[in-house]
């Protein structure tokens, strides 16, 4: 395996471009006036005009190299920074490819152990029918998987089409507990009524905001029994709803990123560094906005997800 040694590092190649550079600056400029220094001595040698030699347009001469050799270096700093973005990115992309990887192949696996069974096994109707439960559930991971990927990049295109409705937002979220059952067999979700409003919401789309934020709460979290409370407040014409967890929180420096395209806070974390990011479109899609609060590691995290009120109703 081709092991990176000192030389390759883009850092140190950077590093030595920019200070070969300043030598090379250093060392002509340093010529150039020696030999003008030779010049004039030979001019007053020879009782010759100095006004002849354009003395003043040497420095000129010299300002536009300096001006020159500075442009150089910010355009080389420019490009290195664009180098050192694209590794982050192409970084972040491997890491989205893994962890969708692993969302898609755990309901696969599950699925071919189911199908084995039935293929070797003659069970009893009622297995059956439990197993077609377990198989349904995981074709249904599957399909929210591909839907998210791509209404993601059609939101990102603003190509993006959903049917909006109307509804009491605390209501929605109870009525999607029996297909997020599996999340909820550790973890206790509570769900408040109180201050609830009716908001005009693209469903699909919101109901993608509830499982990536219970996703996120379970996955990152090391209690027994993870527990997350929903909760709702009324601010003028919006609607709040907070979402919050007994998790392992998030560090103030994550707390401006995790919003950001593929960003994961815990690299040990599962997931594709996606959902956080879906969450933060669909607030804009829907004319609102996302917030997250943490008093830090082992703390806890607490989303504020924001949306305009519906009057007209």
């Amino acid at each position: 395996m081709f092991k990176a040694r000192w030389y390759n590092n883009p850092v140190i190649i950077f590093i030595f471009s920019l200070a070969a550079l300043g030598f090379s600056l250093y060392f002509y400029i340093d010529s150039f006036l020696k030999v003008n220094e030779a010049f004039n001595n030979f001019v007053v040698s020879r009782n010759l005009d100095p006004k002849q030699f354009l003395e003043t347009e040497t420095w000129v001469f010299i300002l536009i190299l300096s001006v020159l050799v500075g442009i150089i270096i910010v355009c080389l700093v420019i490009i290195f920074v664009y180098y050192q973005k694209m590794i982050v990115l192409y970084r972040m992309q491997n890491n989205f490819i893994n962890g969708f990887t692993h969302e898609l192949k755990t309901p696969i696996a599950s699925l071919k152990l189911f199908l084995e069974t039935f293929e070797k096994h003659d069970l009893p109707e009622e297995d059956k029918k439990k197993y077609l439960q377990f198989m349904r559930r995981d074709v249904d991971r599957l399909n929210d998987n591909v839907i998210q990927i791509l209404n993601l990049a059609k939101i990102e295109d603003k190509k993006y089409e959903g049917k909006m409705s109307v509804v009491n937002l605390a209501e929605f979220f109870e009525s999607r507990r029996e297909k997020v059952s599996h999340l909820l067999e550790k973890c206790h979700l509570h769900i408040s009524h109180e201050e609830s409003a009716r908001v005009k919401i693209d469903p699909l789309l919101m109901e993608m905001v509830f499982i990536n934020l219970l996703s996120n709460a379970i996955n990152y979290n090391d209690k027994d029994q993870p527990e997350i409370n929903i909760s709702f407040s009324r601010q003028g014409k919006n609607l709040t709803f907070c979402f919050k967890d007994n998790g392992r929180g998030i560090a103030k420096t994550h707390q401006n990123k995790i919003f950001k395209k593929f960003y994961q806070a815990q690299k040990e974390g599962k997931g594709s560094g996606l959902g956080l990011f879906l969450v933060s479109q669909v607030a804009k899609y829907h004319k609102g906005n996302v917030k997250v609060y943490s008093e830090g590691p082992t703390l806890g995290a607490t989303f504020l997800f924001q949306l305009p009120i519906e009057d007209n109703i």
